[in-house]
């Protein structure tokens, strides 16, 4: 009887407890029961999903992105000839973000110059000669505006030395005036000589940050064995233009990087592929492969067969 009476307690306190969690993790358990359900019948039924945030950096808009990722949803829809994935304004079971970081922001850099990258050797080989060349062109900036600033200072120190001892003497004459007019125009034009200096620098040093971390991301996408550059991005080891992540029943595809409609339509189709249970395939050219180097927004014979297997392991 007590035996009885101790798992009748122990049986109660799990109801319980699992209830409690399931009203404090809504979010979580809705998540685990839908993995659930596809893990038993894969591609029976469609994959939600919905925007979460967009970082306003990208320029793009939430509607632009629904249709860039309908886009992405119907390269696998067309392969399967099924509803594999669907989106919902809200509470769709992965959400996908735009996060805005080093990565697009060199890929930003580098198009406003009309720098083009492809994923390949001779594009590390043109990106690597254009870096030494500007990372040599900015040491020498550098020292040149150094240059720039001391004489300025010293410019500076000079004609507050002269305005301090006509003020000492009472005042200035007016040909003192006047020339402590043209002094003070002369200080302004040279200070604003040194600001489009600087800002010629930065943009320089931009770019040469910008290249430093487009060369890493192709160090590590092409399995390159060289060193990193120590520059923005240089040992980041996360050089991913997009990532699909499942943590505790919560699915997420966050967007990092893209250069166009059809690298982001590619790079969202291969999320999107994780999220159906696709793994990565050797096809170089395949939306699955696991660089996003093709050109084309139809699944290649590699994909398809990859989809198939996905959809066909149930448990």
């Amino acid at each position: 009887m007590m035996r009885k009476l101790i798992d009748i307690l122990v049986l109660v306190i799990l109801v319980g407890g699992s209830s409690y969690f399931a009203y404090t993790h809504q979010t979580q358990v809705q998540g685990m029961l839908h993995l659930a359900e596809q893990r038993v019948r894969p591609c029976a039924s469609p994959v939600t999903y919905s925007i979460g945030s967009i970082d306003p950096k990208f320029g793009i808009s939430k509607s632009t992105l629904v249709t860039d990722l309908q886009d992405a949803e119907g390269v696998w829809e067309t392969a399967s000839g099924k509803d594999l994935l669907q989106y919902e304004p809200t509470g769709g079971t992965v959400t996908v973000n735009l996060v805005y970081d080093s990565r697009q922001a060199a890929t930003d850099n580098l198009a406003a110059a009309g720098i083009q990258v492809d994923k390949s050797q001779a594009s590390y080989d043109a990106l690597k000669a254009r870096y030494d060349a500007i990372k040599a062109q900015v040491v020498s900036e550098k020292s040149l505006y150094n240059n720039k600033v001391a004489a300025y200072k010293t410019d500076e120190t000079a004609y507050n030395v002269e305005v301090e001892e006509a003020n000492a003497r009472g005042g200035a004459t007016q040909s003192e005036y006047a020339n402590i007019q043209a002094d003070k125009a002369a200080l302004e034009n040279e200070f604003a000589g040194v600001k489009s200096y600087e800002n010629s620098l930065n943009a320089d040093i931009d770019r040469e940050n910008a290249l430093a971390t487009t060369i890493n991301q192709l160090i590590v996408q092409l399995n390159l064995n060289v060193t990193q550059y120590n520059q923005a991005g240089a040992g980041a080891g996360e050089f991913e233009e997009g990532l699909y992540q499942l943590s505790n029943g919560v699915q997420t595809i966050d967007i990092y990087e893209y250069s166009d409609h059809v690298q982001l339509v590619r790079v969202l189709a291969h999320e999107m592929g994780h999220a159906l249970g696709m793994d990565h395939v050797t096809d170089r050219q395949a939306i699955m492969y696991k660089i996003n180097n093709g050109t084309s927004l139809k699944a290649t014979a590699a994909d398809i067969a990859e989809l198939n297997k996905a959809c066909s392991v149930g448990i």
